[in-house]
């Protein structure tokens, strides 16, 4: 009968897992804007597939992106900006230009009152005559544009007309003018008249900013965005007809008028059931997809919690950056979610997790069958390029693997729907390149949520795997049979993994550390035994069992101390599972004929293997050791040994708790059975030479 806590516990499991896709579930409904769907497909110089069209209502045809674009540009182009004149200048420098001549003519006496009068008259014209023309300052986009450029003149809040840019002085120019003038005077005075004249030239037409600003503002607001209109009952396209650009404008028009209508009033509920079945229909495939291939980590909350965080967060930030920003949705790294879902649980669970995310956002983006056939690619690149990771670097190649599917998908996409390569608009590419650099901060996240949720991950792993690490060179000084034993188990019990199916890092990365308990006492193990003495001659039978058995408690106490991750430890705790320490037990009963020997002194605490990883390496641990006591391998040997070896486990009932088939056991027996023959290089007789080695 069960036990009625852990039923509890179960039901609680089951009723939290509920109400994780039921939030879930309702808030990707909520989210996604309420807009009904045009529906009827097309696309740019593509046929018309469907019944012929007739319009439904009367609509305006709205003007396509690039023709409001080439509108503005060409108003902004044309724009006569504003500058004003000011009128109070051309009297405040005359008045400077007295004042500083005053100052020359008393510094320099010898000059007469009618020659200073003469000077001051003189000086006075010159000024007037520069500023009534004007002396301008052209501000930044004006700087350096043609004479015949032109522009509005405003002159005590009064529009003076228009003038040519070459109608002004510039500052140069005026005073290069006056220099000349006053030059063909002879009756002037230059060392005093030219420097107090030519420093009261200044500009007196400027860049009026406010008003310019004002105007081009206002003409810009003005541009209609329509250029005709359909009226209801209209022929628009027929079957068959090619939609070109004209057409596809008038199709636009329509479907962004209903789609606005659609989504107005009392229509939204009905829109809402509508997105909550579709959702609801997602979310069944995806957690039937779960249940069926990754039901271990569907039955555990803190996996699930994991998995929903990421898919809520990207349809969240999908909507908001379609609703409430001018950024475009490529910039929105999707592809971090296989590489981090990657890392923890596997290519089957990334991959539905991010087709599930691609496909509700395909609900809320525009272009939704370009979008999800660009965004599958990427995935699935982003995949396939992280699966066998080995090095940190596989991230940098991954994102620019990433990046070139978006940019070669997104450039055929825009060359089919634009006709032609000269029509793409190349700024739209800057996008990905924000996505890149966003996609790099999964190695980041994954550390994260590595030690906030408790999980494994293959960049963890990767770091155990190196040899140099201060665990596996301390086990390599102390013990060094025991190290070349656990580097062989764990090349060998990786190549039976990838054979089988599993987590092939993992698996080797256990092997590696699956004896470091061994490093304590390593004279007591035979691979570390380097001399003929052997130190279990001094120890009972029980007490050599003991100091055997203890390698598994003191390896799993060390790799706590060293905080190594629990899936690790796991393959210290069961690689020999409850089986015995045969060779002493045995010694143990022929010298106790007629004492009923109590086995359990000289078993393994075990557990037993509880994954198909723990199995592998139970059974090339023993293999492994088991081949080494062959003085002459041959093919015979091994394959008795590999036999009997894996059917004693299976006798043993070690394998009840893992989840490996006999197919897979079979499978790991054959590999085993040629990799320890190349080991030992041992060459395969054929029939006909077994047949003629029996004749002699």
């Amino acid at each position: 009968m069960q036990n009625p806590l852990f039923r509890n516990i179960k039901n609680a499991n089951y009723i939290i897992r509920a109400l994780l896709a039921a939030i879930s579930i309702l808030l990707v409904t909520l989210w996604i804007p309420k807009i009904g769907k045009f529906k009827y497909d097309f696309s740019l110089n593509k046929n018309w597939l469907h019944e012929d069209l007739l319009a439904p209502f009367s609509f305006p045809i709205e003007k396509s992106d690039s023709a409001l674009k080439e509108e503005k540009r060409e108003i902004t182009t044309n724009f006569r900006p504003f500058y004003i004149r000011d009128p109070d200048i051309e009297d405040k420098k005359i008045k400077d230009f007295i004042r500083k001549l005053d100052e020359a003519t008393l510094q320099s006496g010898g000059i007469t009152a009618d020659q200073k009068d003469y000077m001051i008259t003189q000086g006075s014209r010159l000024l007037t005559d520069i500023y009534d023309k004007g002396v301008i300052k052209p501000n930044d986009k004006d700087e350096g544009k043609p004479g015949t450029f032109i522009l509005e003149e405003i002159k005590n809040n009064i529009d003076q007309g228009q003038r040519q840019l070459m109608e002004y002085y510039s500052l140069e120019g005026a005073r290069n003018t006056i220099s000349q003038r006053a030059k063909q005077d002879t009756a002037l005075d230059k060392t005093i008249f030219l420097s107090p004249l030519l420093s009261a030239v200044d500009y007196n037409v400027t860049y009026d900013q406010v008003r310019s600003q004002n105007q081009l503002s206002e003409k810009l607001q003005n541009i209609s965005t329509t250029t005709g209109l359909v009226k209801e009952n209209d022929v628009i396209i027929h079957r068959g007809n090619n939609v070109d650009a004209g057409k596809f404008q008038v199709l636009k028009s329509l479907q962004d008028e209903y789609e606005q209508k659609l989504g107005q009033g009392k229509s939204w509920s009905s829109l809402f059931v509508g997105y909550l079945i579709l959702v609801c229909i997602l979310f069944s495939l995806y957690f039937f997809c779960l249940q069926t291939f990754a039901r271990e980590i569907f039955t555990q909350n803190r996996s699930l919690l994991l998995i929903l965080m990421h898919l809520l967060f990207f349809i969240y930030l999908t909507v908001y950056i379609v609703q409430n920003t001018g950024f475009q949705v490529w910039i929105i790294p999707y592809c971090i979610i296989p590489i981090v879902l990657l890392a923890f649980f596997g290519v089957r669970v990334a991959f539905f997790t991010y087709t599930l995310v691609i496909l509700l956002a395909g609900l809320i983006v525009p272009n939704q069958f370009e979008f999800i056939l660009i965004q599958f690619a990427a995935g699935v690149t982003a995949l396939l390029s992280m699966i066998n990771i080995r090095y940190i670097s596989q991230f940098f190649v991954s994102a620019v693997l990433i990046l070139l599917v978006y940019i070669v998908g997104y450039l055929g996409v825009s060359v089919i729907q634009s006709g032609a390569i000269e029509h793409l608009e190349w700024t739209d590419f800057t996008w990905f390149g924000g996505n890149f650099l966003l996609i790099l901060l999964a190695y980041p996240l994954i550390y994260v949520f590595e030690k906030v949720f408790g999980f494994l991950s293959d960049i963890s792993l990767l770091e155990l795997s190196d040899i140099n690490n201060k665990l596996m060179k301390e086990l390599a000084g102390r013990a060094p049979g025991t190290f070349q034993h656990s580097l062989q188990v764990a090349n060998l019990a990786e190549a039976v993994i990838d054979r089988i199916g599993g987590n092939a890092l993992l698996t080797r990365v256990g092997a590696m550390y699956h004896d470091i308990g061994k490093m304590y006492n390593p004279d007591y193990f035979i691979e570390n035994q380097k001399h003929e003495s052997n130190p279990h001659d001094l120890l009972t039978d029980t007490q050599s069992a003991e100091m055997i058995i203890n390698h598994v408690p003191k390896g799993i106490e060390t790799a706590q101390e060293n905080n190594l991750p629990t899936r690790v430890i796991d393959f210290i705790r069961t690689h020999h599972g409850t089986t015995r320490v045969e060779y002493f037990y045995q010694n143990y009963k022929r010298k106790h004929l007629d004492e009923n020997v109590d086995e359990m002194i000289f078993r393994y605490p075990g557990p037993k293997p509880s994954t198909k990883e723990n199995a592998v390496v139970m059974i090339v641990d023993s293999v492994e050791a088991a081949s080494r006591a062959l003085k002459q391998p041959d093919e015979v040997q091994i394959d008795r040994l590999v036999d009997k070896v894996i059917d004693h486990k299976i006798e043993d009932n070690q394998f009840d708790y893992a989840h490996i088939t006999i197919q897979e056991i079979n499978t790991s027996r054959r590999l085993l059975k040629k990799l320890l023959k190349s080991l030992y290089h041992i060459r395969i007789s054929y029939p006909g030479e077994v047949a003629e080695s029996k004749k002699n």
